[in-house]
C-alpha cells in the first residue's frame, strides 16, 4: 500500500506535468498569434505600396518600406527566445538555458510576394536561429502591445530609468556644442547664455579622447546653468581610445558629467578607418571601454549610428544600415556577457532628416534583442536647406521635432540639433559647417527665433 508521502509526490508530479503542458500550449498559441499579427500587418502595408497609398515616395528610398520588405522574402519568420517563452524574463547569459525551448520558427501562411527591393536586408528580429517548434494553421491575428517599457511578451522585466539622471525641468531640448574640444571662456559664456535663452537642457560636447582639463570651464558653466552635459570621447575615424578612460570619467564625473558617448557612427566606413563596418568588432571595442566607464561611475553611450542608407544623403558604398548594425552589435554585446553593462547603457541617437522619430525604430530593435527599452539621448540631428529644401521648410521640420518633445516616449530623453555654432565659436576649420549652425557668420538661423519664442 503506498504511503501518504508517495501519493503526495505522485500528485505533485502530475500537477507539474499538467502545468508544463499548459505552458507549452501557451507558448505555441502565443507564437502563432504573434506571427500571424506581424505577417498580416506587413502584408497590408506592402500591398498599400502598389495601390498608390503613398505615391510620393519610392520603394528604393523609403526606409519604412525597406524594413517591412523582409517579411515578403523568407518562407518563415524566426522569433527570438524571449518571445517564444512569454512567461520568462530575458536571458541573463548569452547561452539559452538548458530547460527552455529554442527559438520558434513560424512557417509563413501566405505565398512569397515579389518585391522591387530585391534581396531583403537582414532584420534584427530574424537573426535568432532554431528548429521549428510551431506547425499547423495560424489563428486570427490579435494585437500584442508593448507598454510601460516591458518586453514584447508583456511579462519581461520593466525598464528602470531611475539610474539615468535628467536635468531639472527637463524638456528634452538638446543642442550639439561647437565641434572642437576647447573654446575660450568668453565663447563659452556667450553660447551657454544663448542655449539658456532657447530653453536648452542637454548639450553634447566633444572631448579629445581621454584628455582632461580642456572642457572643465564649459562643463562647469553648463551644469551651473542647469544643463545636462553629454561628453563624446572623440577619436579620429573611430580609432580605439587611448589613455586612462576611468581617470577621465572620474574627473568629469566630479564636475557633473554622467553621460559619456563612446565612438561615433560605427556603421560608416569613414568611422572605421576606411574599413567595412563590423558590428562584432565594434561591440567588443565598445564593451571594453564601457566597462571602464561604468567602473568609474559613468553611463556609457552605445551606437550614435548614422541613419543610412536611405535617410542620410551621400551614403558611401559599404556603409551599413543602422537598424541592422544596431541589432547585430547588441546581440554581440549580449553574447560577450555584457548584460550588466547594458543595464547602465543609453543609446546615442542621430535623428537626421525629417524622420526625427527614428527612436521608435531603434526601440523596436532594442526590445527585439533585450526584451526591454534603453534610454535614448539624441546627440546629433537636423536637416538643412539646399537644392530641394528651402530654409523655411528646414526650419519647420526642426521646429516640429522640438515641438514633439513634450509628448515624447518615456525612453526618448532628448532631441539634439547639430550644431550651435562653428566659425563664430572658434569651431572647425571646415567652413561648410557654418550653414548647419544656429549662429552663423552671416546671421542667426530662423530656428533660433522659434526656440526662443517657444522656450
Amino acid at each position: 500500500m503506498p504511503t501518504i508521502s508517495s501519493v503526495q509526490t505522485h500528485t505533485n508530479e502530475q500537477t507539474v506535468a499538467a502545468r508544463n503542458s499548459q505552458q507549452d500550449k501557451e507558448t505555441l498559441d502565443f507564437a502563432r498569434m504573434l506571427a500571424a499579427s506581424v505577417q498580416s500587418q506587413a502584408q497590408t502595408a506592402l500591398a498599400s505600396l502598389g495601390n498608390g497609398a503613398d505615391s510620393s515616395r519610392t520603394l528604393g528610398t523609403d526606409s519604412r518600406f525597406a524594413q517591412l520588405a523582409f517579411l515578403s522574402q523568407p518562407n518563415s519568420l524566426v522569433l527570438p527566445d524571449f518571445v517564444a517563452n512569454p512567461w520568462t524574463s530575458p536571458r541573463s547569459t548569452a547561452q539559452p538555458a538548458a530547460d527552455t525551448p529554442p527559438a520558434a520558427t513560424i512557417p509563413a501562411a501566405a505565398p512569397r510576394a515579389e518585391s522591387s527591393l530585391g534581396a531583403a536586408q537582414i532584420n534584427p528580429f530574424s537573426l535568432a536561429a532554431g528548429k521549428s517548434i510551431v506547425s499547423g494553421p495560424l489563428p486570427s491575428p490579435s494585437v500584442s502591445k508593448v507598454e510601460n517599457g516591458t518586453s514584447l511578451t508583456g511579462l519581461g522585466r520593466p525598464t528602470d530609468f531611475s539610474a539615468f539622471p535628467r536635468p531639472v525641468n527637463d524638456n528634452g531640448r538638446g543642442i550639439h556644442w561647437i565641434p572642437t574640444p576647447h573654446q575660450t571662456a568668453d565663447v563659452v559664456d556667450k553660447y551657454v547664455n544663448e542655449a539658456q535663452s532657447m530653453g536648452i537642457k542637454w548639450v553634447t560636447l566633444l572631448n579629445d579622447g581621454t584628455n582632461k582639463g580642456d572642457n572643465d570651464y564649459l562643463v562647469e558653466q553648463l551644469t551651473g546653468a542647469g544643463i545636462e552635459p553629454v561628453m563624446r570621447l572623440y577619436t579620429d575615424g573611430g580609432s580605439a581610445l587611448e589613455g586612462d578612460v576611468q581617470s577621465l570619467v572620474r574627473h568629469y564625473g566630479s564636475k557633473g558629467v554622467r553621460y559619456f558617448q563612446l565612438y561615433n557612427e560605427p556603421n560608416l566606413r569613414i568611422e572605421n578607418q576606411g574599413q567595412a563596418p563590423n558590428p562584432k568588432a565594434y561591440a567588443a571595442k565598445w564593451l571594453a571601454d564601457a566597462r571602464k566607464v561604468v567602473a568609474a561611475g559613468g553611463l556609457p553611450g552605445f551606437g550614435s549610428l548614422s541613419p543610412t542608407p536611405g535617410l542620410a544623403p551621400g551614403a558611401a558604398p559599404g556603409d551599413m544600415d543602422d537598424l541592422r548594425f544596431l541589432g547585430e552589435s547588441l546581440q554581440e554585446v549580449v553574447r560577450l556577457g555584457g548584460q550588466d553593462v547594458l543595464d547602465k547603457t543609453w543609446l546615442s541617437v542621430h535623428n537626421y532628416g525629417d524622420a526625427h522619430l527614428r527612436v521608435r525604430d531603434y526601440d523596436k530593435v532594442v526590445k527585439g534583442v533585450l526584451g526591454r527599452s534603453l534610454p535614448q539621448v539624441g546627440t546629433e540631428a537636423g536637416i538643412y536647406p539646399g537644392d530641394t529644401l528651402s530654409q523655411s521648410q528646414a526650419t519647420e521640420i526642426v521646429a516640429d521635432a522640438y515641438r514633439y518633445l513634450p509628448q515624447r516616449e518615456d525612453y526618448y530623453f532628448a532631441y539634439t540639433y547639430w550644431i550651435i555654432a562653428n566659425d563664430p565659436g572658434q569651431g572647425h576649420a571646415d567652413g561648410a559647417w557654418n550653414h548647419q549652425a544656429l549662429f552663423r557668420p552671416d546671421g542667426n538661423s530662423p530656428i533660433v527665433d522659434v526656440l526662443k519664442r517657444e522656450a
